[in-house]
């Protein structure tokens, strides 16, 4: 159920797998990997993020956009209310938080519409004003910097560690909400040129090989044909980071 609703709510939910049983890594990615459940967001570890309470297993804990606890106990008694809840927060996510100081509306506006430059210039205005909107008003501003800076980070995680499609979808989509901003632009502007290096060339290739093969692997689950043509891309670009990647995706798929 928590694949199917990765799948269908995308950027609004992020589910994360948490093994709990003392597996390694390998063997509850192969787990994984032979169920088919890979091949959306959905996040896997052997590290807890915070004791639920709960002592059976599977069990499920639902956060809020703020980390506040929602739900929490046996997945199988939680399924139904974890979509209602879900289901209203796509609803009121587009909508202005009524908890929120109303004068940062028109900021806030400009923020969801990924307009992160005039959210945060609307926003100076405000901070500049002092008093409790000016002290909310920073607050939303750290919020918008927080997030930028999260996604900078996450784009540089892609680049170093052979996910350079990835990489560049994210950079594009980035480039475009910073827009006008001039900090947030040139830190893009980096991105971007590290993305065009020589260097970087095989890795867009060896990226787009992968792509193919790991799609399939996703689908149809672990397979040996499969495990030696991942081997066979690995050899092919000798080094890059993403052979690195081909090479334990073959171990699994064996």
């Amino acid at each position: 159920m928590a694949i199917k609703m990765q799948a269908e709510y995308g950027d609004a939910l992020q589910v994360i797998f948490v093994e709990s049983q003392g597996a390694k890594p390998e063997a509850a990615e192969r787990f994984a990997l032979e169920r088919k459940w890979f091949g959306t967001q959905a996040m896997w570890t052997t590290e807890r993020p915070f004791d639920s309470g709960g002592r059976g297993l599977p069990a499920a804990t639902l956060l809020d956009a703020n980390g506040a606890v929602l739900l929490s106990g046996s997945s199988s008694m939680l399924g139904g209310k974890i979509e209602d809840h879900i289901e209203d927060f796509m609803k009121s996510r587009k909508k202005f938080p009524k908890a929120m100081n109303k004068d940062l509306k028109k900021a806030w506006t400009f923020a969801q519409k990924g307009k992160v430059a005039d959210a945060l210039e609307e926003l100076a205005e405000l901070e500049a004003e002092g008093g409790e909107t000016g002290a909310d008003a920073s607050e939303l501003r750290a919020s918008i910097e927080a997030k930028v800076e999260s996604r900078l980070k996450a784009i540089t995680w892609m680049l170093d560690n052979g996910y350079p499609i990835d990489a560049s979808e994210e950079l594009e989509a980035l480039t475009d909400d910073v827009d006008e901003h001039e900090a947030f632009s040139a830190r893009c502007s980096e991105l971007v040129a590290k993305l065009e290096a020589e260097e970087m060339a095989d890795e867009l290739k060896a990226a787009a090989a992968l792509a193919k093969l790991q799609e399939k692997l996703f689908a149809d689950g672990p397979d040996e044909k499969l495990a030696k043509k991942l081997t066979k891309l690995a050899g092919d670009y000798p080094g890059s980071k993403v052979a690195a990647r081909a090479t334990h995706l073959a171990s699994l798929a064996k």
